[in-house]
Order: C-alpha cells, then structure tokens, then sequence
C-alpha cells in the first residue's frame, strides 16, 4: 500500500474541481465562458505527471506485472463498470435514442470516457518501455519524444483513434516528465523565490496565449503553437508542484484529490443533470456567472455526496477493498 503524499492529492483535487467548473459552465451555458487553454489543458496535463510521479520507485524498479494488474484493477475495470452504468442515464438526459449497439461500441473501444482510456494506454506502453529501457532516461525521453510526434501526426489524419492511442501518445511524455521530478527531486529548487519567479512566467505565458489566440487543447489534439505548449507544460509543471509543496493542506481538496477517478467519472453526468434540472426549474444563465457559481456548487455537492457512497458501500467498482482506503490512481 502506497503511502499518500499530500501535496499531491491537494493538486490532483484542484485539478478534478477544474474539470468539474468546465464541465458545468459546458452543459449549463451551452460554451465555455472561461478560455479553456487558461486551465483546462493545465488541469489534465497535470494529472497525467501526477499520475507518472507515481509510477517512479525511489527504493527499487518498478514491477512490471504488479503494476499492468494494478492499471487493469484501478483503471480498465473501472472504466467498463462506471461507463457502461452512465450510458442509458446520459443518453435519455440528453435526448438521443438508445443506441445499445453505438453505447457498447463506444464503450469496447474506449471513447466512452478518453482520459481514463488513455491513461491506461498510456501507462501501459510507458512501463513497457520503462522496461525494455531498463529506467534509463535518456533512452525514455528519445521514445517518449517520438510518440509525441507520433500523436502530432495521427492527429492530422484522423479524429478516431481505438482506445484513445492518439492521446496515450501525447500522455507518455506527461509520464515522462512526472517520473522524472520524482527521481531528481531533491536536485529541483523548491524555495520561494524560485516558486515565485515560476508562477509569474506561467501568468505571462498564460497572457501570450490569450492575446496571441494560441489553441493548446489536448482532446481532440488540436494545438497550434507547439514550442508554446512544451513551455506551458514544463514551467506550468514546476510551478504548481513547487507551489504546492509548500502549501498547508487544504482536506477538501486533498479528499477531492484521493478520490479523483470517481469524481472523473461523474463529471460527465452529474453537471449535465444538474443544469437539465436547472432549465427545468428556470434557473437560467441569463448573462448572470453567479448562476453558473452556483450550478457548480451544486455539482460538486452532488458529485461528492456520490462520490463518498460509492466508496463506502461498493468500493471494488473503484478497484479497492473495503480493508484498503488509502486507494490511489497512478
């Protein structure tokens, strides 16, 4: 059983309420009334280091068939159980017509919920390399970089890819750079001034972006300036892991963090119901963003309510025991 580390669950908790406020501005406004690439693309990128930073053992190599039973229990299984129980609820909140066989399509080939397919992938083909590689860093960084160029690529050719391969590509380098801070840590400055000088190139660099219209989204892969999207994710890396080393734990956050793969999974369709009943009591948009702060306070209340019962009384779907509560994605 893994010891937690805190800071971590605290970013990977700030991160999953970031995609959680992009999915309720997206159902209940209709559009995205904050600039995705101001947060979003930072959000899952981060969770992909994180999830890299895990895969790092300080005291001994990493064991391949313990880790491909651990991404089967904790993410594969998971991801069968939890989109296969949404499909018929989100079909008919959103009006379609069930589908059974397009439901069970997009299921089996993995574009019912693409960050949870593509981190599976992703992980999968990086431990594979981790130990064809032997752990060396030099040899990973060649082949990260080429799957990276690889996903540029099958992104000008086609929107489909099976099992998000495309975007398990892209993640590999996310991997990369995650295992890496864990085995250079202590080599990597942490103090204030150095967090401050981090902090303050990522805003300038987030203004660019704005004012130069750069587009850095991950899924569809859509990027239009890639020297801007390597920077972004390299100083946005360092800056919200040195940020957040030294922050005081926030348990809200930190909660949120250790059970982030539930909340993923809801954060689909619990703002998509929440702002169906919203229209349907006429609690509309209106111009008005204190209504979509309040849709969204809504929407974590519900998704951790969920959250909370789905751990307490059928923990397994999450790939953990009722005797192992210290379950953790990566």
């Amino acid at each position: 059983m893994q010891n937690r580390i805190h800071w971590l669950d605290n970013l990977r908790g700030l991160c999953m309420v970031a995609i959680l406020y992009d999915h309720t501005e997206t159902y209940y406004i209709g559009k995205n009334a904050i600039i995705t690439d101001l947060y979003v693309t930072d959000a899952l990128y981060l969770f992909f280091i994180i999830s890299g930073y895990f895969i790092y053992k300080p005291n001994g190599e990493v064991c391949v068939k313990h880790k491909m039973k651990s991404i089967l229990r904790t993410l594969i299984i998971p991801y069968f159980i939890f989109t296969t129980a949404m499909a018929i609820p989100k079909a008919v909140a959103n009006g379609r017509e069930l589908d059974l066989i397009g439901i069970t399509t997009n299921i089996l080939t993995g574009q019912a919920s693409w960050f949870v397919a593509a981190l599976a992938v992703a992980e999968i083909l990086f431990i594979s390399t981790l130990k064809i590689a032997k752990g060396n860093i030099k040899w990973m960084l060649a082949v990260c970089t080429t799957t990276f160029i690889a996903s540029i690529w099958l992104s000008t050719v086609t929107s489909y890819c099976f099992w998000q391969i495309d975007n398990a590509l892209m993640a590999m380098l996310f991997l990369l750079i995650g295992y890496a801070y864990h085995k250079y840590e202590p080599n990597i400055r942490n103090d204030i001034k150095w967090i401050v000088v981090c902090l303050l190139a990522f805003v300038c660099l987030k203004i660019y972006v704005v004012r130069a219209d750069i587009t850095l989204t991950i899924w569809h892969i859509n990027i239009s300036n890639y020297v801007v999207f390597a920077a972004n994710v390299v100083i946005g890396c360092l800056a919200m892991f040195g940020l957040f080393r030294n922050l005081p734990s926030c348990r809200m956050l930190e909660w949120i963090g250790k059970h982030s793969l539930v909340y993923y999974f809801l954060c689909g369709g619990v703002p998509l119901l929440v702002s169906k009943l919203a229209a349907h009591v006429g609690f509309y948009y209106n111009n008005s963003h204190v209504r979509v702060f309040v849709a969204f306070a809504i929407v974590l209340i519900v998704s951790t309510i969920l959250t909370w019962t789905i751990y307490r009384y059928i923990p397994f779907v999450t790939g953990r025991s009722r005797s192992n509560r210290q379950w953790i994605v990566g």
